[in-house]
């Protein structure tokens, strides 16, 4: 911004200047995020239009037919259910708005619950799931509902984008002040170069990976273990498997299980 500034009779210019890429790089955040909201809401709308049209021009007629459109119809509004959901829970954490309920627990009842509700997916996708628990292992204080839910997303994960027989081991381990959670797979792994981006909104590293999903599940675990104290990380290469983790404060008045 140039102004002309008069005192007396010197005349001078009044130069202000403004770095504004902070500005421009939340511009077009903005604009990805828009255009990937659309796109994840755009393409199920589309294919419950297209059900709708095809049952209504007689294939509601066909009971079969009909049985088979409307649980994809279904299918498709769970998916926009799961999208509004994820991206609302999403914003409540970056905002700091979503306030966490904590208790002290011991991880590892909590990895047995997630182990007990997956099982019967990782058995329909021929998967196996083993854990190695840390005994001993000090207790944290978390929310509890949260915290399963990023379990639950990881080892989702990990059963969805591993191979036929693969593996899946869950681990806790004590350092320092610290109870670390490694939720590794036998999968199809992610790239050196997609690998930096896995945490980030929306992002999918590659077709391989992008099948379902909001793509926000690992932004919501990001958030969710930041909120906690704690950190969260990945290790990969395309092909070896991946290994997600994250590690959580140890309780200060803590006890042992």
């Amino acid at each position: 911004v140039v102004a002309p500034v008069a005192e007396g009779k010197t005349r001078e210019i009044l130069f202000l200047f403004q770095d504004l890429t902070e500005v421009r790089n939340l511009q077009t955040m903005r604009k990805e995020l828009v255009g990937n909201i659309s796109h994840d809401l755009r393409t199920p709308i589309a294919g419950i239009k297209v059900m709708v049209e095809t049952l209504r021009d007689g294939a509601i007629d066909d009971k079969e037919v009909a049985k088979d459109f409307l649980a994809r119809i279904e299918s498709a509004v769970d998916q926009l259910t799961q999208t509004v959901s994820e991206l609302t829970e999403l914003t409540h954490m970056e905002t700091g708005k979503a306030g966490l309920t904590v208790t002290s627990i011991n991880l590892n009842s909590l990895i047995a619950d997630v182990v007990k509700q997956l099982e019967p997916l990782a058995e329909r996708q021929k998967v196996s799931i083993s854990t190695s628990l840390a005994p001993g292992l000090p207790e944290v204080r978390i929310d509890r509902d949260r915290i399963k839910q990023t379990v639950v997303n990881l080892v989702h994960n990990a059963i969805k984008f591993n191979k036929s027989d693969g593996q899946v081991l869950i681990s806790t381990r004590h350092e320092a002040n610290a109870v670390i959670v490694d939720i590794s797979d036998t999968g199809i792994g992610i790239s050196k170069e997609a690998l930096p981006h896995v945490f980030e909104r929306f992002y999918k590293a590659d077709k391989a990976r992008s099948r379902g999903g909001s793509g926000l599940g690992l932004a919501i675990a990001k958030h969710t273990v930041l909120a906690h104290g704690g950190n969260i990380w990945a290790a990969s290469g395309q092909n070896k498997g991946s290994t997600f983790s994250f590690s959580l404060p140890v309780y200060q008045n803590l006890t042992k299980i």
